[in-house]
């Protein structure tokens, strides 16, 4: 093998062996987990889940993600939001100012914490729209940015269950949407994402732009029209064909999906940092 190589791999294999993932709290309330590889930190990224999820995300992928990005000396943190998810017992009154004011929160831990490194952001369906929020607020601060199976707002794409379950806890204060476990929609969660539009959030960030969907993906795509928006070159749209919204990373038989989706990711930040 040549030098070289050995070399990068000794240095890939440090930076596993050595990485440490702490628990962080933030005077929110807000619980997290801090990725660092050894060494000096120039380069992290924040890590923003989708709706009802947590920080290490379905199937682990956050987690994964996070080990990956440590692997290229890139330190990670990633959050639990509130107000959703079993951290409520999937009763659900998180707003677009919640999530987007904890992100904002994380991400000054982030610059406390590595203040001379370059940042990046990483957003998952709900936590790509908090992600464009957030961007929205600080356009200068992310030097990039990648999206995943992103909501450009908090909807399905026409699914009669969700529509009802939204009108009743709109007109009595809750509702139980039977999803993958019953989740109940409170009148709080709803109203708070009423009008929320971060589309043209983009048209103000300066970073680089990658987004991966599926096309199985039940939620609307409008990809295409984010790249348009993005006044950046360094910007690419990849869509995955056969992928569902969360990229099958729990179908065994399909493992190829949620591995393309890791290694996209993990090479755009480590060249795009």
């Amino acid at each position: 093998m040549p030098r070289f190589f050995l070399l990068a791999f000794f240095l890939s294999l440090s930076n596993t062996l050595l990485a440490e993932a702490t628990p962080v709290k933030l005077q929110i309330g807000v619980e997290g987990i801090l990725n660092t590889p050894a060494g000096p930190i120039k380069r992290s990224v924040l890590l923003l889940h989708g709706w009802n999820a947590d920080m290490n995300e379905v199937g682990n992928l956050y987690a994964d993600l996070a080990g990956r990005l440590a692997e290229r000396g890139i330190a990670s943190f990633r959050i639990s939001f509130s107000g959703e998810g079993t951290r409520t017992g999937y009763v659900v009154n998180s707003t677009f100012d919640s999530r987007v004011g904890e992100a904002e929160a994380a991400l000054q831990f982030m610059q406390e914490k590595f203040p001379k490194a370059l940042l990046g952001v990483q957003g998952y369906s709900l936590g790509g729209l908090t992600a464009m929020g957030l961007v929205g607020r600080y356009p200068d601060t992310f030097k990039t940015m990648v999206l995943w199976a992103a909501a450009a707002e908090m909807r399905t794409n026409g699914e009669a269950a969700y529509d009802a379950a939204v009108r009743k806890a709109m007109k009595e204060g809750s509702a139980v949407y039977k999803g993958w476990t019953d989740i109940t929609l409170t009148r709080e969660f709803i109203s708070g994402f009423v009008g929320v539009n971060v589309e043209s959030n983009l048209a103000l960030y300066t970073g680089a732009l990658l987004t991966i969907r599926g096309d199985q993906d039940f939620l609307p795509g409008r990809d295409a029209q984010w790249l348009k928006l993005a006044p950046t070159d360094d910007k690419a749209f990849i869509l995955m064909g056969g992928a569902d919204h969360i990229f099958h990373v729990l179908d065994d038989s399909k493992p190829g999906y949620s591995e393309r989706l890791l290694r996209f990711t993990t090479n755009w930040f480590d060249r795009t940092l």
